[in-house]
């Protein structure tokens, strides 16, 4: 998910809409376009996301 992505960015001060637009576009390409060769052009957002619990 670009997880180093999104622990940069917290770490540079992102807002919390930046890091969850990061951790949609990572959810998206990893789940929903699994690794570009399905629904390309498909948008994920988060929206109204109280608490998200990720396990690496």
């Amino acid at each position: 998910m670009g997880v180093n992505r999104l622990f940069t960015a917290k770490d540079q001060g992102a807002t919390e809409q930046q890091l969850q637009q990061i951790a949609a576009e990572g959810l998206a390409q990893m789940y929903f376009r699994a690794n570009n060769t399905r629904a390309l052009g498909r948008g994920v957002e988060f929206t109204d996301v109280e608490h998200i619990d990720i396990e690496l």
